[in-house]
């Protein structure tokens, strides 16, 4: 007797875990931050920590 799912088989991705590029995820994070510092004031702050975090991931 075959078992019922309900519904279609659904197929899982591969895996891709450890091959997201940091680089995306800044690209993703700065514009928004951008324009959260700018709404609040804060664009001295954002700009330093934007530089040391762009300096990090370039070690």
């Amino acid at each position: 007797m075959a078992m019922q799912t309900g519904g279609p088989a659904r197929r899982r991705r591969a895996s891709t875990e450890g091959t997201r590029n940091p680089f995306v995820a800044l690209a993703i994070a700065l514009p928004v931050a951008a324009l959260l510092a700018y709404a609040f004031g804060g664009w001295h702050q954002f700009a330093l920590q934007a530089n040391t975090m762009v300096q990090l991931m370039g070690h």
